[in-house]
């Protein structure tokens, strides 16, 4: 080819490039606020009709990506508080906006069911917990950051467990043996909550939720009433926890790092005997001397076994993100580690987590994303409550005379219990997590008003659980050597396709949504058990010469759902809400497989009429009404079926047997909640106040009824109960000052309710559950106290005089009554938040007022008969006829039985503690511009710094059966919640 050839022809290539190039090209520029012309983050960017779009970042920047087809549409920049600018796109490459507060606009959006509304259009009852409230918390789960923030939401830690699960109520217990927790949907997909521990540790469990990392949370959103979790049909009757993870934005890359680190402390312990007490109260109990005072200065050993199992232990978290993007792709990428060891020798939790969120704009009208999580765990887990062999339970019953290691240097096994170092220190229980967690999604803008949305979810959660008790120990010394070994893996899979269709005409606004989902869950486990192990150092159970136990399960199970809501408001004045969703679940027979859910709500902003408009002192004002049934399917699979187990043996041969009789006509239990609120706003919103008044009622509930004996069976499960919650929730916030340098905004929410037992199978009273004595039965709140009552100590004999309620002149089981009430009067909490300058503050104060607490330790440590040691409270027993006091007679056979289950051991467990107080200082940007940083900020904070109760126990905020809903409101020997000092940093880059 020719050189003048050559030439020309690149000319031409040069500038068809420069053409096609020139099809395409970006517009930037700056949003801020017409009234104080700071940046604005947050502005959505879009081309009109589209999903062509971006977000401006933190300094309000932003850049769109544009086609030369592009010009002559509206560029629209849309912010919640502000009102809609729109621009026709022409030659220009930069825009910069000024957008004007909307006073009139509806301030802030909050994610709902499968959509997303603006809260002041709301008609159902819904409250959100923004990040802002979260940070700084040293909690290593997302329900624990939760405690204390939404009014009507109870959350109770049961114990100090690092790892252990939470008890979750949103408006009080609806079931006794369907679930009671929460439904949690992360990023549009329900997740896996349950406990799949296959070992029992005594009613401290595993949670799925502590696999979840509280760093990558943006916002919690609480579904209420049954109006707003009606959309989740048969799952939502406890009420929907909606969780939406951090996202990016276009902008700069914004790096961040966050850090915490410090320590726990046991903030109260038990006063024990010590020696020279435990020998003067064996010869009182015993009757003779036989402890002399010689023999008792001379003795060695006077062991404080709290000391030698709590100890002061460390925790720590640290979290790296990257949040940016551009015009086209948004991106999310963090990754986390927790690591908390537990203030009991032996237990301990550290967890890593990963996280990509990315959002894609394929198309003027296509954009897809995905959010992917992956997660593991160690959890160092120790036996707990009802336990011989677990550490707290025997350092407390454990006299002081017995030492922790003999002369050369083993474990001393002397006592009545097994010695709690030695379990501490030598037993392995292990469970390891390993959790991915992910969905993508497809958004189609069909036409401008009509949008398809697809999603496709996974839950993967695996729990490998270890445990071996050596030689070493009292357990596995009577084994020679005993270990556990189990697997257990859970998949759940999600499939949602929605259509929704807004459109606004006039004063009309109608937004419509219709949607199918389907789940299907599936489960494997095995177990195995083995003993007599050839050395202590060999730990698996490869190394067990004897196989004692064996188990292996498998469950396949489906929810297949059609769900559709209609939003209609008029003026944003007039704003009415209707849903409905049906559910079909494989956990019931053909009889009663689907499921209807519907629910109806409706407001009035009374704040929008023209007699309103005059008013200062009124910034808001909306009646609300709601009503919806939502279910309960939280029970065993397949319980509508006849079922047959296999391994029974027939001479020798195997065969199977029946397991359980069917019941086809079994379905779910029926929540029907009718709620009435209102929310207030004064003085443009510095103060607020929101009240609810709700009725909720569970029919159709799940019990297990009688049988006689010739079916071969004693009971089988049936929808044969009522149950009712009714209560008042009041959320009040006030910006105390509103200054340039100085605000204080302070929050208190206080929640009450009051349960009762409807109806139970023919009237009869469940009873005798837990270690607290707990009964149910109708026209009582669930799980009361039942057992005897006291009236005090007999001052001639030293016995309790318990009252004859039925005045047979006898003392027996007839004269059991109510004698306690777990369920509070109410519950809240108080927050205040300062910022002053470079200075911040928050305080977090929660409460607990009106329930009782059934200190079942003290059954123990003060029944003043057998080996274990006692309070000091029992100084002050009866000695001697004429003496008055509270305290029983000390004796070894106890005839008069003064440690039976009665009030004496029933206590007010009302508290106010301190859950949370931080104080951060951010440094001068003047400063840290100059080493790169974008902000720095410093902190200190303490959890649970004091606690004001009259609960004798270490700890007010107890349950040791967990997150059971029946056996509730009891102290037994249960893992303390430590005191925390921790101190952080936050910085960005």
């Amino acid at each position: 080819m020719k050189l003048s050839s050559l030439f020309i022809t690149s000319v031409l290539l040069f500038f068809s490039i420069g053409i096609v190039q020139a099809q395409d090209f970006t517009l930037s520029g700056t949003v801020k606020s017409d009234a104080d012309g700071g940046p604005i983050p947050g502005v959505t960017v879009f081309i009109k009709g589209t999903t062509n779009g971006t977000v401006t970042n933190i300094e309000g920047k932003y850049a769109i990506l544009l086609k030369e087809e592009d010009k002559g549409k509206l560029l629209v920049f849309n912010h919640i508080g502000m009102i809609n600018q729109e621009f026709t796109i022409g030659d220009q490459t930069t825009l910069n906006v000024s957008m004007i507060p909307d006073m009139e606009e509806l301030e802030e959006v909050t994610v709902v069911g499968y959509s997303s509304e603006s809260k002041r259009l709301l008609s159902s009852s819904v409250q959100t917990v923004d990040s802002e409230s979260l940070k700084d918390l040293p909690v290593g789960t997302l329900d624990a950051a939760l405690a204390g923030q939404a009014a009507g939401v109870q959350i109770n830690s049961n114990s100090g467990t690092p790892g252990g699960a939470l008890s979750v109520r949103v408006r009080g217990v609806g079931s006794v043996n369907a679930a009671n927790q929460p439904l949690y949907v992360i990023d549009g997909i329900p997740v896996i909550t349950e406990n799949s521990s296959q070992v029992s540790f005594s009613g401290q469990t595993i949670s799925a939720l502590s696999d979840l990392s509280p760093s990558d949370i943006e916002s919690f959103t609480v579904l209420k009433d049954g109006a707003g979790a009606a959309i989740y049909g048969s799952r939502a009757a406890n009420g929907v926890v909606l969780i939406t993870t951090k996202r990016g934005a276009s902008g700069k890359t914004k790096i961040s790092f966050n850090a915490f680190g410090g320590v726990q402390q046991v903030y109260k312990r038990l006063d024990l005997l010590n020696k020279q007490q435990w020998f003067e109260y064996k010869n009182d109990q015993l009757g003779v001397e036989k402890y002399t005072q010689e023999y008792i200065d001379n003795y060695p050993y006077d062991t404080d076994w709290q000391n030698e199992v709590f100890r002061d232990a460390p925790m720590a978290s640290y979290d790296l993100s990257l949040q940016g993007g551009n015009e086209k792709t948004n991106f999310y990428l963090s990754g986390s580690y927790f690591k908390q060891d537990g203030v009991i020798k032996g237990s301990g939790y550290d967890r890593t987590n990963l996280r990509a969120n990315i959002d894609h704009h394929f198309s003027e009208k296509v954009k897809l994303g995905t959010s992917l999580q992956f997660g593991m765990s160690e959890n160092d887990r120790i036996e707990g409550d009802q336990s011989l062999n677990a550490p707290l339970p025997n350092a407390l019953s454990l006299p002081a005379i017995y030492p922790v290691y003999n002369e050369d240097g083993s474990y001393n096994e002397d006592g009545p219990y097994a010695n709690p170092v030695a379990i501490a220190n030598e037993a392995l229980n292990k469970a390891y997590t390993y959790r991915g967690l992910g969905n993508a999604y497809l958004d189609i803008a069909l036409l401008e008003e009509l949008t398809f949305r697809t999603q496709v979810g996974f839950d993967y959660y695996h729990l490998r659980e270890h445990s071996y008790d050596p030689v070493t120990t009292r357990q596995g010394a009577s084994y020679n050597g005993l270990g556990f070994s189990a697997n257990n893996t859970s998949i759940n899979t999600t499939v949602n396709a929605t259509l929704q269709y807004v459109k606004s005409f006039g004063n009309h606004k109608l937004d419509v949504l219709a949607g199918f989902s389907s789940e299907s869950y599936n489960n494997r486990s095995n177990y195995i058990r083995g003993q007599n192990f050839s050395r202590p150092e060999f730990k698996y159970i490869t190394s067990a010469s004897e196989i004692i136990d064996a188990d292996s399960y498998g469950l396949d199970r489906g929810l297949n759902s059609f769900f559709a809501k209609a939003n209609y408001s008029y003026a944003n004045k007039y704003i009415f809400a209707f849903s409905v969703r049906r559910d079909g679940s494989s956990k019931f027979g053909t009889n009663n497989r689907y499921g209807t859910f519907p629910s109806a709500s409706v407001a009035w902003r009374v704040i929008e009429e023209g007699f309103m408009s005059t008013s200062d002192f009124f910034s808001d004002f909306k009646l609300r009404g709601s009503y919806g049934l939502t279910g309960n399917d939280a029970i065993g699979d397949f319980r509508y079926q006849a079922l047959y187990g296999s391994g029974a043996d027939y001479n020798g041969q195997p065969g199977i047997a029946p397991s359980q009789l069917p019941n086809e006509n079994l379905k779910w239990e029926t929540v029907k909640q009718a709620n009435i609120g209102i929310d207030l706003g004064f003085w443009n919103d510095r103060l607020t106040l929101t009240t609810e008044v709700y009725q909720k009622s569970t029919t159709d509930m799940l019990l297990s009824r009688p049988l006689p004996p010739t079916s071969g069976f004693s009971s089988v499960i049936s929808n044969i109960g009522e149950m009712r919650n009714q209560g008042v929730e009041v959320l009040l916030g006030y910006e105390i000052f509103r200054k340039s340098d100085f605000n204080w905004k302070a929050s208190l929410n206080v929640s009450t309710y009051k349960n009762e037992v409807v109806k139970l199978y023919n009237g009869q009273p469940i009873d005798n559950i837990g270690r607290g004595n707990n009964r149910i039965e109708e026209g009582s709140p669930i799980s009361i106290f039942y057992g005897y009552k006291s009236l005090g100590v007999d001052s001639s004999t030293g016995d309790i005089v318990f009252a004859d309620i039925n005045g047979d002149g006898e003392i027996t089981s007839e004269d059991r009554t109510e004698i306690g009430n777990p369920h509070p009067d109410f519950f809240g909490g108080f927050t205040n938040t300062i910022n002053w300058k470079n200075f911040d503050m928050n305080v977090l104060l929660t409460f607990s007022v009106g329930n009782d607490i059934y200190n079942g330790t003290r059954v123990y440590l003060e029944s003043m008969k057998g080996e274990d040691n006692q309070t000091t409270a029992i100084l002050n027993r009866w000695r001697e006829p004429g003496d008055v006091t509270d305290i029983p007679r000390a004796t070894a056979n106890d005839p008069n039985n003064n440690n039976r289950a009665s009030n004496r051991f029933v206590e007010d467990g009302s508290y106010l503690r301190l859950k949370n107080v931080t104080l951060g200082y951010t440094l001068p940007k003047a400063f840290t511009k100059k080493v790169f940083i974008d902000k720095l900020r410093v902190y200190v904070s303490g959890q649970n710094l004091f606690t004001l109760t009259n609960y004798s126990g270490m700890d007010p905020e107890v349950n040791y059966a967990g997150d059971d809903g029946v056996r509730m409101g009891t102290d037994f020997f249960t893992y303390p919640n430590a005191r925390v000092y921790t101190a952080g940093l936050n910085v960005s880059f």
